[in-house]
């Protein structure tokens, strides 16, 4: 009896003991546990492949507490458990690079455990952490299989193509990336030249190279600068750029070609020392703390070719084959009080040779005049003001901006690196914007005079000018009983309505040969749109007028009218109709000694169809008439004409699989003129087009 009772008790200590140790276990776990992040799959952890991460045996309530970021990001909803495992699967593929992933725990008591912090890479292959090529080709043939056309008719078949190729290859630290335009032609078309181009191939490229905080490309590119001395200029060319964040500061260097070009007979765009544009951009962002407080810029350019050819000041002209100069300016920009307050000031100066070497007038092949270089200065100044953001008015946000811009550029300002830029201003500007509850205004008015180095022989014109816009497209609230967003449309759908008004008063300031001082041009525009649309279907309306009237009578005044009428819409789910109706008249008025004043009208009709057969069947129709009349019976004429295309999508490309397509093509043209009965005439044509694409990726 007493072992009995004995061995009673050493089960029981046993038990106890078993138990506190399986408690033991769990707090310790509970408290001091660790997840473990699983090894990729293969050699490297690819962009959709799924991450999983190793869980110790943890109670459901410890598992509800768990929560997984993702570049800071919580990703929790997209993790499942299986097992002792629990697996984050994206919901795109994760970009190549680094990033970091982190596991945490909220605590009953509030606190917030890190249970694990990673850092993974996502790569291509061992070798390159991205690697891409990328190609779109599409190459059509047609041949006309049937016409009525007059000798000599042009070739019945032709070729076009367009190829494009885009790779990527990068590590850690560095990368580099290209792609190249080519298209293709076989019809012959007059060049720049004034020659026949018969391949007329036009090729564009570019090849970037970036490690660390250098960038070097080659090919077709805009070097970042935006002012008086550099505007949109996309050249080929070379340029090699430096950034440090940390300083906010940016070095850039280029030297490409003047004249833009296309083809590869060029080049790296650098070869040719008289049709080359070299120069420097410095920017800097020098307060640290608030980056958008100060952005200093300087730039420098100097370069001659044909592109620097064209018109300096009022009436200065040339037609040289090559000017060269240089140019240089200074750019400050500040963005103050929460960016409420944006003052920009810029200053430039320019040293210009029009005529470059000389200028051959009577094309003898013997300089005949030769341009000195002038030099001129250019300044502009901004201000604009948003009194406050996040105004609110009735529930409402209310959006108020004001501002003023001027600028003065000299007569012989000029930049090689703006060719077209404009000289010879001195302008005032002052605008201001409120839009709210849907509605909408913006109004400017401005003051722009030239001859601003005041030339003995040239005038002066003054143009004062006043613009005025509205919008407003009514809120539509949601209807009544329905969840929130399902918006009930009116009969007349969603309306937009604006409404623009422009005036112009050109006034001689300063006479010089026929032109007296007083009154020069009057110009004044405006126009009103309307359009409504439907979830299905839209259409609009629109109605512009405009007057030019001439104070000196040496050409007669016109009053403009200009009304169309658009629509879009779908019968069922397969015809499209896009009927649109225009009709302009031009009436002139007060015409000087000799001449015979006359109106204009023109009106024109346009109905187009399109109709999906099948998924891959579709065509479509155009219908057009239009006739044009002047009151002096100098043109008196009817156009109408019918295209029409059946295509049929034979195969879709998808991955390195081409897709090809077949289509048939039809063109009736008839003129009738009632001036000139030599140009009445009636043809049609009929087109059999195939296509190939592909679109192959790596």
């Amino acid at each position: 009896m007493m072992k009995k009772k004995m061995n009673s008790v050493i089960a029981r200590a046993l038990c106890c003991t078993c138990l506190f140790s399986v408690i033991s276990i769990t707090h310790a776990v509970s408290v001091d546990w660790k997840p473990e992040l699983v090894d990729a799959a293969g050699s490297v952890r690819g962009p959709g492949e799924p991450i999983r991460f190793k869980l110790p045996r943890l109670p459901l309530e410890v598992l509800q507490r768990l929560a997984l970021e993702f570049d800071d990001m919580d990703v929790t909803g997209f993790v499942t458990t299986d097992g002792d495992f629990a697996i984050f699967t994206t919901p795109q593929p994760i970009p190549y690079g680094t990033h970091r992933l982190r596991m945490v725990e909220y605590a009953a008591d509030g606190n917030i455990i890190e249970r694990g912090l990673w850092t993974i890479e996502i790569r291509k292959t061992a070798a390159f952490r991205d690697a891409q090529l990328l190609g779109a080709t599409t190459v059509y043939g047609v041949y006309r299989i049937a016409d009525d056309l007059p000798e000599p008719s042009p070739e019945k078949g032709t070729a076009n193509a367009s190829v494009r190729m885009q790779g990527l290859l990068a590590d850690d630290g560095w990368k580099v990336s290209g792609w190249i335009d080519s298209l293709y032609n076989s019809q012959p078309v007059p060049a720049a030249s004034g020659t026949q181009n018969n391949l007329n191939n036009v090729n564009r490229y570019l090849f970037a190279a970036e490690a660390g905080p250098v960038v070097a490309q080659v090919g077709h590119h805009s070097i970042p600068s935006t002012s008086l001395v550099m505007q949109g200029f996309n050249r080929r060319g070379v340029s090699i750029g430096a950034q440090s964040p940390e300083l906010g500061t940016s070095l850039t260097a280029f030297s490409v070609r003047s004249q833009d070009v296309a083809g590869f007979q060029s080049g790296f765009g650098t070869e040719d020392p008289e049709n080359r544009t070299s120069g420097v951009v410095l920017s800097s962002q020098p307060i640290r703390s608030q980056r958008d407080a100060l952005a200093l810029s300087a730039t420098y350019v100097n370069g001659q070719g044909p592109s620097q050819t064209g018109t300096i000041g009022t009436g200065i002209a040339s037609d040289s084959t090559s000017g060269s100069g240089r140019a240089a300016g200074i750019v400050a920009d500040s963005n103050l009080f929460e960016r409420r307050l944006r003052l920009r000031g810029e200053f430039a100066s320019s040293e210009f040779d029009l005529d470059g070497r000389g200028r051959d007038a009577d094309l003898n092949g013997t300089i005949d005049s030769n341009l000195p270089a002038e030099r001129d200065n250019a300044y502009a100044g901004l201000l604009t003001y948003t009194p406050w953001h996040n105004l609110v008015v009735g529930d409402l946000p209310l959006v108020w901006n004001m501002g003023v811009e001027k600028k003065r550029l000299g007569t012989y300002f000029k930049s090689p690196a703006n060719p077209g830029g404009a000289a010879d201003r001195d302008a005032l500007l002052a605008f201001t914007g409120v839009s709210w509850a849907g509605a909408g205004v913006q109004l400017s008015a401005g003051r722009e005079t030239d001859n601003v180095n005041d030339l003995a022989l040239l005038p002066r014109t003054e143009s004062i000018q006043k613009a005025a816009s509205l919008f407003y497209s009514p809120l539509l609230q949601p209807k009544p009983g329905t969840n929130a967003g399902i918006i009930e449309l009116p009969w007349y759908g969603r309306p937009v309505f604006s409404v623009s008004v422009f005036d112009v008063e050109q006034t001689i300031e300063k006479a010089a040969d026929v032109l007296s001082v007083g009154a020069l041009n009057s110009i004044s525009n405006a126009a009103l749109t309307a359009s409504f649309a439907y979830p299905a279907w839209n259409w609009s309306i629109v109605h512009s007028r405009g007057t030019f009237t001439n104070h000196i009578n040496n050409v007669p005044d016109t009053r403009t009218r200009v009304s169309q009428l658009n629509a879009n819409f779908r019968i069922g789910q397969r015809l499209g109709v896009r009927p649109s109706l225009q009709y302009s008249t031009i009436e002139a008025s007060d015409p000087p000694a000799g001449y015979v004043a006359s109106d204009t009208t023109a009106a024109t009709a346009i109905l187009g169809l399109d109709y999906l057969f099948t998924d891959n069947v579709n065509g479509s129709l155009s219908v057009n008439y239009g006739s044009q009349q002047v009151t002096n019976s100098s043109l008196d004429n009817n156009i109408r004409s019918v295209s029409g295309s059946l295509q049929w999508n034979a195969i879709r490309a998808q991955g390195v699989q081409p897709g090809v397509s077949l289509a048939l093509d039809g063109l009736y043209y008839d003129v009738e003129d009632s001036v000139y009965i030599g140009n009445t005439r009636n043809n049609y044509q009929i087109f059999l087009r195939i296509g190939i694409s592909w679109m192959p990726s790596l």
